[in-house]
């Protein structure tokens, strides 16, 4: 054994688990599947991501490319998204394809928004998909109706003439064996039908920089297009070489008008007005939601004007704190069946455990229902500080409203106040897009990931750091819509049909910045004040960025609970989670697997067991085992549950472990491997086992002590344990909740 085990009654605990979660919040995954055996077939046997770690973005995915036949055809791009992304993808691919292709027919629409059998039109377009997976292995719920059909083994449909390219949206830090099922299996099947594959699929990996994936595979699709449309090689090279001129002036150009709009700005702020205003009027708009003096706002070159309406007494920063008054409207913004949830607890767990300790908060609806195992998708806020800081950059009153008489290209509810629409809808914490990051840094050649996406620069951060002056619809029309969060519920709907609990940590980042004489680090003190400071875990504001903390865990946390009848209130959903449910029989064998915040699912099982227990007349249940991991005693969360669910019977024993603070390193999945008998024993027993926590580590770690069980406890190669767990999802005896 890699550690020191206490023995306390019945529970053990295993001191010095590393911390394999890295896990700081416990969101989950949306999750439909009809049956075990079609998630089975979806993963096209891919079920280990240890295992696939260099073949699971692609490498190995191998498919047959037909060039492309007519130059001038129209252009078909559909796409199928669960939280916004895959949209914002295929807006993005729309707007590309208009600027280069201004005669060309270009259409853009989601997949529900045309028939099944209405949808594809060989020989008549080319068609573009973009889809994501939702949960484990499933298509989005706007594409579901579409894959369904096109899936259907009955379909004997003869697509040849259509030519096609999809982009798959996915990601390896969650559900990593389901990664990009959906857009690989979409693309497999429309060359089983006869479809033309006109490039290879696009894998973006939300795991690591899906921007970069995206913006790389619309480069490849653009050069295809260009090439085609090119009459011979030789014209081919010409344009190519043409265009990096054209390219290369543009951007020099770009740089120059940011500057302008720069010291511009900076004129309207002082005493004296800029020495050359020739570019005034083609910068700036009048505009009555502008916050100058002269009724002047920055406007697009790129994109169409919005209206807004003036302020008024009814317009005000409180107006709405929720969206539902737009519901049953064209502009609605919520998914269906979203509550508005009271807020009856909020409290940090880990009494030592600091800001990173494990949090837990309550909620209540009279209207909610849900099944144990199920999730809880949360929509978050922005802060009012980073709002405020963007109107401020904009030079635009948050008070003004967005007319309703927008184009239909407009992304979001029309009618909102500018404050509203920063506030819900668009995600200020995220990456800018590659185009919009060049666009930003004043440069056409950028290298993403080490300028934005790994040091998380967001679309705030790079106008202060270049000096860029930017306007409402550079921000509006490229920026990344605000998805809801999945949390997974940590309460059993027997012993709580109207109340749900949920369990966070509190994300906070620290990113080293470099001190210079331009470039400095501020804290907040108590009071609000700046303070120059030195890189801490601390939230903080840089003079490059903005405060630096998870946007829904800082929204979850100042949800403040008072012991009166006035609650906060947040909107949510249930969304049912069917492949993570108890075994039917009370009697079959249980064996539970968690680290970090992945005790939510697991402390809703157990809290089940414990009220089956009361309900039965013996009062006995089927043997189940916990393992669980934190990263030190201070964050430990739920003995008392646990305690409990061992005296009444509903939990056989538990073994909990930590990270630090109790001597030697042991890992979760080592202490598995030490009860290798033990679990043998009890995959052979027809139980069920469920694991939750991290995918990339956690997951990855228990997933791998499964198998070196299973080949050496059953004398079985590596082949022939991969076939026995898949055997054992497929039965539904091996169940997660995955996610980073």
């Amino acid at each position: 054994m890699a550690g020191r085990t206490e023995l306390r009654g019945d529970v053990h605990l295993v001191c010095g688990l590393r911390d394999e979660t890295s896990y700081l919040s416990s969101a989950g995954v949306t999750s439909c599947q009809s049956s075990g055996e079609r998630r089975l077939e979806r993963t096209s046997c891919a079920l280990l991501a240890t295992r696939q770690s260099a073949s699971i973005k692609g490498r190995y995915w191998f498919s047959t490319v037909k060039a492309l036949s007519g130059h001038d055809q129209p252009i078909k791009i559909l796409y199928a998204s669960q939280t916004g992304t895959a949209k914002l993808f295929a807006y993005q691919l729309n707007e590309e394809l208009t600027d280069e292709y201004p005669e060309r027919k270009i259409s853009l629409s989601e997949f529900r928004e045309v028939k099944p059998d209405q949808m594809l039109e060989p020989n008549k377009a080319l068609h573009i998909f973009l889809t994501s997976v939702a949960g484990v292995g499933e298509p989005p719920d706007n594409g579901r109706e579409f894959y369904e059909y096109i899936m259907d083994k009955s379909n004997k449909n003869n697509l040849s003439g259509l030519e096609y390219a999809v982009f798959g949206l996915g990601s390896t830090a969650g559900h990593a064996a389901y990664f990009n099922v959906i857009g690989k299996s979409l693309d497999q099947r429309l060359e089983e039908l006869g479809a033309s594959r006109i490039m290879e699929i696009g894998l973006g990996d939300d795991g690591d920089c899906i921007e970069d994936d995206f913006d790389n595979w619309q480069d490849k699709l653009m050069t295809l297009l260009k090439k085609n449309s090119a009459s011979d090689c030789d014209d081919v090279e010409q344009n190519v070489g043409a265009e990096e001129v054209i390219d290369n002036a543009a951007s020099a150009i770009d740089v120059v008008q940011q500057r302008e709009q720069m010291q511009l700005h900076e004129a309207k702020h002082s005493d004296e007005l800029p020495s050359n205003n020739t570019f005034t009027d083609d910068l700036v708009i009048k505009c009555p939601g502008a916050l100058s003096e002269d009724g002047t706002r920055f406007k697009s070159n790129k994109f169409q004007t919005l209206a807004l309406l003036p302020k008024s007494k009814e317009n005000n920063l409180a107006r709405h704190k929720h969206l539902f008054h737009l519901n049953n409207t064209s502009n609605q913004f919520y998914a269906e069946g979203t509550d508005s949830f009271s807020v009856i607890g909020n409290e940090l767990l880990g009494v030592e455990a600091g800001e990173s300790g494990i949090h837990e908060l309550k909620l209540a609806s009279p209207n909610v229902t849900y099944t144990t195992g199920d999730h809880l998708v949360v929509y978050p806020q922005n802060s009012q500080c980073i709002v405020e800081a963007y109107l401020n950059m904009l030079n635009v009153d948050g008070n003004a409203v967005i007319d309703e008489n927008q184009p239909d290209s407009y992304p979001f509810p029309k009618s909102l106040t500018i404050f509203e629409t920063l506030t819900h809808c668009v995600d200020l914490g995220a990456l800018p897009s590659p185009s919009f990051a060049r666009m930003l840094i004043g440069k056409k050649d950028i290298d993403y990931k080490s300028e934005v996406a790994y040091p998380r620069r967001t679309v705030l951060d790079l106008a202060l750091q270049y000096g860029r002056s930017i306007s409402l619809e550079d921000l509006l029309y490229q920026a990344s819509p605000m998805k809801p969060r999945y949390y997974s519920i940590a309460s059993s709907s027997v012993k709580h049909p109207n109340m749900i609990r949920l369990v966070y940590r509190r994300v906070q980042v620290s990113l080293y910045v470099h001190f210079s004489s331009d470039i400095s680090m501020y804290m907040y003190s108590n009071n609000n004040d700046f303070k120059k400071s030195v890189p801490t875990s601390m939230k903080y504001v840089t003079k490059l960025g903005m405060l630096r903390e998870g946007i829904c865990t800082n929204y979850l946390t100042h949800k403040g609970y008072i012991d009166t009848q006035e609650h906060a209130h947040i909107a949510a959903y249930v969304n049912i989670n069917p492949t993570f449910r108890l075994p039917k029989s009370i009697d079959t064998p249980i064996l539970m697997v968690a680290g970090g915040c992945g005790v939510a699912p697991i402390r809703a099982l157990v809290e089940e067991r414990v009220a089956l227990v009361s309900s039965q007349n013996n009062g006995k249940l089927g043997p189940a085992a916990l393992y669980l991991g934190f990263r030190s005693p201070e964050d430990e969360v739920y003995r008392q549950t646990i305690d409990d669910a061992i005296k009444v019977g509903a939990l056989t024993n538990a073994k909990v472990t930590y990270s630090s603070g109790c001597g030697k390193n042991a890992l979760v999945s080592d202490v598995i491997r030490e009860d290798a008998i033990q679990v043998w024993n009890h995959f052979e027993s027809g139980g069920v086992t469920y694991t939750c926590g991290g995918a990339r580590s956690f997951g990855a770690a228990v997933e791998s002590a499964f198998l070196d069980i299973v080949q050496e406890c059953g004398e079985m190669d590596f082949a022939g344990a991969e076939q026995y767990l898949r055997k054992m999802i497929k039965d539904g005896r091996l169940m997660d909740d995955l996610a980073d």
